[in-house]
């Protein structure tokens, strides 16, 4: 019998795709010899940008869709969309799974003509629409094992390791040269994010500053990592410590990943990043608030989620009701600092 084809729906955003690359991983092992596609927007592609696991990357111009509405031109943006679905259509994949569970991943589903479209039972967005097998995953917690249930129609079985994102020699060099200007080799290097997409995911900038102090005074070395917006950021916590941190260089999602694979350990908070240092095998240790690690925690038998039990965790609140923020507000750099030291065995 002939592999399918087989294509993957999953828009965004980091966090999701670095999930769903154990899936792409696990499908290949199994149809080693089948045609793999994945839908994905611009703003995420270089998660799987070249992937040898997969034959063809499609973007979604959701940002170009999107525009055109906002600027009141319905007809380019149902151009647009026409002209996304004839090409999907075109390649004309026997499965389709729609690992998202949204409306706008359920309409890219069922752009796609696969005769196989699966997706998940829990009705999210009308997203049911757009399916025709629909797998029951409320028996398991974490997202990735959420996303492997969608693979039982198709006969795949077990999370594989060894995942990772697509790294050409060219994405090294900017971590190589930083290292190296910086003596960080042989050292034990402590990735520290204090950035988040959302803002009540963030623990205060002086309890990344509390935390990078201890960790330096224990020997490892600091290095605050950020994104396009998260500058600010940076400087609020740096001018909040006693010993100086280093600021890693800008870095795309490439560059990013393997400056990450170079550090000893992630501190920070539940964000793309985090899941990109726990698929590149870091220790990693981050405050969780309004988000739940049993189901987005860290994928990583090195992973120390820190959180304080309240009836209102996990909320998945972009905006906290409380009077303040109990569940991060109380988590202090001093407790990140000593779950990160024994993981590293520093002194």
């Amino acid at each position: 019998m002939a592999s399918p084809s087989i294509l993957i729906v999953k828009l965004g955003a980091v966090g999701d795709c670095v999930h769903t690359l154990y899936a792409l991983r696990a499908l290949r092992e199994h149809y080693p010899d089948a045609r793999i596609g994945w839908v994905v927007e611009a703003k995420t592609s270089a998660v799987v940008d070249g992937h040898p696991d997969l034959d063809e990357v499609i973007v979604f111009p959701r940002k170009q869709i999107s525009m055109s509405v906002k600027a009141g031109e319905w007809g380019e943006a149902r151009r647009r969309l026409a002209a996304f679905r004839r090409e999907l259509r075109a390649k004309k994949y026997d499965v389709a799974i729609d690992f998202q569970n949204l409306f706008k991943s359920g309409l890219v589903t069922w752009f796609s003509g696969a005769t196989t479209r699966i997706g998940f039972r829990k009705i999210r967005e009308a997203n049911f629409l757009f399916t025709n097998q629909r797998i029951d995953a409320s028996n398991v917690s974490h997202a990735i094992e959420k996303y492997f249930a969608l693979l039982a129609p198709l006969g795949v079985r077990g999370i594989p390791g060894g995942v990772g994102m697509k790294i050409r020699d060219e994405d090294k060099v900017v971590a190589d040269e930083y290292f190296k200007a910086h003596s960080l080799v042989g050292v034990p290097v402590v990735a520290v994010n204090p950035g988040a997409s959302w803002v009540n995911k963030m623990l205060p900038a002086a309890e990344y500053a509390r935390a990078i102090d201890r960790l330096q005074d224990a020997g490892a070395k600091c290095v605050l990592i950020w994104g396009p917006g998260e500058e600010s950021l940076v400087v609020d916590v740096t001018n909040d410590c006693e010993t100086e941190p280093l600021v890693a260089p800008a870095t795309n999602l490439k560059e990013l990943s393997y400056f990450l694979s170079r550090c000893a350990a992630y501190l920070g908070n539940d964000s793309g990043p985090m899941h990109m240092a726990a698929m590149a095998g870091c220790a990693v240790v981050v405050p969780f608030g309004p988000s739940d690690p049993r189901r987005v925690g860290p994928w990583s038998d090195k992973g120390e989620p820190v959180t304080i039990d309240l009836p209102c965790r996990p909320c998945w609140r972009k905006t906290c009701f409380q009077p303040r923020r109990y569940c991060l507000d109380d988590i202090s750099g001093e407790l990140l600092a000593e779950n990160v030291s024994k993981l590293l065995e520093l002194s």
